[in-house]
């Protein structure tokens, strides 16, 4: 590819992000500082956040991200501040450094929970310090890989950390090293807890299936306790575990569980598989679709919540 059309091709990209679409000259001005930024110092960067919440972000792709636009992904960002509620519980499977547990803990106050699991060793320190800097006391931290069994794993650990991962089936080309983390199932965590689960969202970069593979017990649960589930969808993440996407979609299936897709805004669409999907997309799995409506459609919503305790 020559360089004019990888030029192009970046500016196509820019032009298209949100906040450039919305103030140009805003967008522009905030990615050059953060050029000059990591000119001058290798620390992470300490920013406000929402509702008064500050986030200390690294040099990565996400982090940019959360930077230019506010979260790493407006619609997940979305469906959470929509769907949780104060007292509700969530759990942050691919917690990374924070961005969604900074805000659940916010939406749910003290009466709420909130547990984290991100098992990178070079990004779990930045997990903790941002919970630490909120002084949010009603986060619960795990290192931790949450997969199909209790024990420990292979982590392939790449440069942008968010793209990191259980180790595939399929050889990856790029990863950084190879660390060993430990690894935890759903079912085993939750049987030592005693509340239950609102929702349960889910980053592992394929390893889906194992997050699934492990939670039985809690899909089993009836409607009105059964978790509702936020998870990437990915089938050719998926296939470099070796699985397909029908495979997780018949498991969720198996526990009467129906899948649909966020389309913001509070409104949701039935998910047809057979369509290709040509990006990653985010679904979201429930058995009772008028709860999961009358949460995400509540006026209720859209009320500031802060919550912090020192």
């Amino acid at each position: 590819m020559s360089q004019e059309s990888v030029f192009h091709k970046r500016l196509k990209r820019f032009l298209a992000r949100p906040d450039v679409k919305e103030n140009f000259m805003k967008a522009f001005a905030k990615r050059l500082l953060w050029r000059l930024h990591w000119l001058t110092t290798k620390r992470p960067y300490v920013i406000p956040f929402k509702n008064n919440l500050k986030i200390s972000i690294p040099k990565t792709g996400s982090g940019s991200l959360i930077y230019y636009q506010g979260y790493s992904e407006l619609e997940t960002a979305d469906f959470m501040m929509r769907f949780l509620r104060p007292g509700m519980t969530l759990v942050d499977i691919g917690a990374h450094i924070g961005e969604y547990t900074l805000l659940a803990a916010q939406a749910v106050g003290a009466s709420g929970q909130v547990h984290g699991f991100e098992p990178q060793p070079g990004i779990f320190p930045i997990l903790s310090e941002n919970v630490q800097m909120n002084n949010l006391c009603n986060v619960t931290l795990n290192c931790k890989a949450v997969s199909n069994h209790i024990g420990e794993v292979e982590f392939e650990v790449f440069a942008e950390p968010s793209v990191s991962s259980i180790r595939k089936q399929v050889a990856s080309s790029g990863a950084e090293k190879l660390v060993k983390v430990a690894t935890i199932s759903l079912d085993a965590y939750w049987s030592q807890q005693d509340t239950k689960i609102d929702l349960i969202k889910v980053d592992v970069e394929g390893a889906e299936k194992l997050v699934f593979q492990g939670a039985e017990g809690l899909m089993s649960l009836p409607p009105s306790t059964a978790p509702v589930w936020l998870f990437e969808y990915s089938p050719s993440a998926y296939a470099d575990f070796g699985y397909l996407a029908s495979d997780l979609l018949n498991l969720l299936s198996k526990y009467n569980y129906h899948v649909w897709q966020y389309e913001g805004d509070g409104k949701i669409t039935d998910f047809d598989s057979r369509i290709p999907v040509k990006q990653i997309i985010n679904l979201i799995a429930a058995k009772d679709k008028n709860d999961l409506l009358n949460l995400l459609q509540s006026e209720s919503v859209h009320e500031e919540r802060a919550y912090t305790s020192v």
